[in-house]
């Protein structure tokens, strides 16, 4: 099916999210509610086995969920899944372990009159299988918990139930190590009355008798002395709790682990707790420790990150990044790999690792569903390989950019800028020319997204683009024939013209003096060459002296109308603008003027002033 198929797709793209989403609509579609089932039997039926599949898998997902965040509201969810897989598989051989997970879940969720009937029915309803007597085990401890809450006047009635109970456990099951503990006295007091400073006072009473206690019994009264140590946030004591009961559980018990587990969560606790009093390091040390002590927990992940975001804190650049890239190497799937990418970049940036820090950016930009953060990261490995001097990363990272953000026009124009600088450092004139043309026809099409920085851009790759112009115009020669020629050099000038004027047009300050000074050199330019033009063969002195002085007459005015526009590059440094194209013309018009505009000193006086 097509969901089936979507589903697939998120999952292995990384989008944990939308794939948890889709499941729940794959459910509800292909569910035992669902409408589709009477609209087509027969397709319904081939569904249930994925319907099966998701089934367990949400209920999974929101125990795991309400394990770690103990919200209600997960508990609900987790229960929600668990019931629906059951009463739609209800003799699925594995509808008994997924009852006893539904019944830890209500205990866990303190709903322990639920638990304890989910617990029975996991015991006594089913075949034998691996979890019946752990569930009959369990049912007396919900009956305990019940008690505890209870209103004085039902306590008696749930005692005789919690008793019919473990009478019921006893007799099912005779042979579980279980069974005389259950019944004894302190075991009663211990489970059914639950009163948790009592019950830690005769764990310890069991542990202290002599001769010792059987490992079961003192399993069970470690247990008890963990379990109410972390609840009572002591954990450095559950930790130790933890340790022993584990000393005295069989390598293959099935409850060893979720022992681990919380043997794990009390060292995490730890952690969080020293972090909480402002004790960074000793939080790092416990954190790492999760790694040491139950390196199989699923903690082990969240401590790792956790260690380094708190290493991070401390500024230990070093070992945060270690830990990070242990972390991305260990846990590849984790949902938390997602926040690798930048917490790393952090880290290489303050080593000042730029080609690093950009690696990571370009991670965060190929990962993040969003768009603004995507793009954001993207134009940050750019830059970071620039600063690293990897001229062909920052040229692939600035494309790559283009190809996926043609807007905002902004940003856009600019790596086409960047880009072009990229090839001016690998000698590429070509790439240059052609991502000017880029820039200039970005901007000019730019309509309302254009901005200052476009319109600089804009105009100074207009000005780069005359160049080329302007270049190929000072190739023509005024030789002989000079008639042709100086047809083809005036057209070739006014082209150059044109092209310088586009980018003066724009108004830049910087570009219109560059621009300007540049059109001023072309018609000079032009009369020098005209004044240096090859001479016609065979003139006798007197007809070479006239054709000299009209030749003076046609190259005045090209003189005179480079003289009038340095003249208006130089007013410019009277409204405060003077860069090297102001400076320049003055220059110029030293040369050209020299009476009025020979005396340096008067000059750069008057542009003090100004200033």
């Amino acid at each position: 099916m097509l969901q089936a198929r979507v589903i697939e797709i998120y999952e292995r793209t990384g989008f944990a999210n939308l794939a948890l989403e889709a499941k729940k609509e794959y459910v509800a579609r292909y569910g035992l509610k669902g409408e589709f089932r009477s609209a087509n039997p027969e397709g319904w039926e081939r569904a249930q086995p994925l319907v099966k599949t998701h089934l367990a898998e949400l209920a999974r997902y929101y125990h795991a969920s309400a394990q770690k965040s103990k919200a209600t509201a997960d508990y609900q969810e987790a229960v929600r899944w668990y019931r629906e897989y059951l009463e739609s598989f209800p003799k699925d051989p594995a509808a008994a372990q997924n009852n006893f997970l539904l019944a830890e879940l209500l205990f866990e969720d303190a709903r322990f009159a639920e638990a304890s009937v989910e617990y029975e029915k996991t015991a006594y309803g089913y075949p034998a299988h691996a979890k019946s007597a752990d569930a009959g085990y369990a049912a007396l401890l919900a009956y305990a918990q019940q008690q505890k809450k209870a209103p004085a006047a039902e306590v008696p009635a749930l005692q005789r139930t919690s008793v019919a109970s473990a009478l019921r456990f006893a007799t099912d099951y005779p042979t579980d190590v279980r069974a005389g503990p259950v019944l004894a006295d302190a075991a009663e007091k211990l489970y059914v009355l639950k009163d948790g400073e009592q019950a830690a006072s005769v764990a310890q009473r069991v542990l202290d008798l002599q001769p010792p206690a059987a490992d079961a019994q003192r399993r069970v009264a470690w247990t008890v002395l963990a379990h109410t140590s972390f609840e009572a946030n002591a954990f450095d004591r559950a930790e130790k709790g933890y340790a022993e009961v584990l000393k005295l559980t069989p390598d293959r018990d099935t409850a060893r682990n979720d022992l681990v587990e919380r043997q794990a969560a009390s060292i995490y606790k730890q952690g969080e707790q020293a972090r909480a009093a402002g004790q960074t390091r000793e939080a790092v040390g416990h954190f790492a420790r999760v790694g040491t002590v139950a390196p199989q927990s699923s903690i082990r992940a969240n401590a790792q990150y956790d260690a380094a975001a708190s290493l991070i804190a401390l500024k230990d650049w070093d070992g945060a990044a270690r830990t990070l890239e242990d972390f991305r190497q260990r846990f590849p799937n984790h949902p938390l790999q997602g926040e690798v990418s930048g917490k790393l970049a952090v880290a290489y940036l303050e080593k000042g690792q730029w080609a690093g820090a950009a690696g990571e950016f370009e991670r965060l930009a190929s990962t993040s569903p969003d768009p603004k953060i995507s793009r954001d990261a993207l134009w940050q490995a750019a830059e970071l390989y620039e600063k690293a001097g990897s001229r062909p990363n920052a040229t692939k990272a600035y494309e790559r950019y283009l190809a996926k953000n043609p807007q905002p026009l902004e940003p856009a124009v600019e790596a086409r800028w960047r880009l072009a600088k990229l090839a001016v450092a690998d000698g590429n004139p070509v790439r240059e020319a052609a991502l000017m043309k880029d820039i200039f026809n970005a901007d000019q099409n730019g309509g309302g997204a254009r901005t200052d920085r476009t319109r600089y851009l804009g105009a100074t790759a207009a000005l780069a683009m005359a160049e080329p112009v302007a270049a190929e115009y000072r190739k023509v020669a005024l030789t002989e024939p000079l008639q042709r020629q100086l047809r083809l050099k005036k057209t070739k000038m006014e082209e150059a013209l044109k092209a310088y004027a586009v980018a003066a047009d724009y108004g830049v300050a910087d570009v219109s003096t560059a621009a300007t000074y540049r059109i001023a050199t072309v018609y000079r330019d032009m009369g020098k060459a005209m004044m240096s033009s090859e001479r016609p063969k065979r003139l006798s002195k007197i007809e070479l002296e006239q054709y000299n002085v009209l030749l003076e007459e046609q190259a005045f005015p090209f003189e005179e109308k480079a003289t009038e526009l340095h003249e208006v590059n130089a007013r410019r440094a009277a409204t405060g603008v003077y860069d090297k194209w102001v400076q320049s013309s003055f220059e110029a018009l030293r040369e050209l003027r020299p009476v009025r505009y020979g005396k340096l000193e008067r000059v750069e006086g008057v542009v003090d002033a100004i200033r």
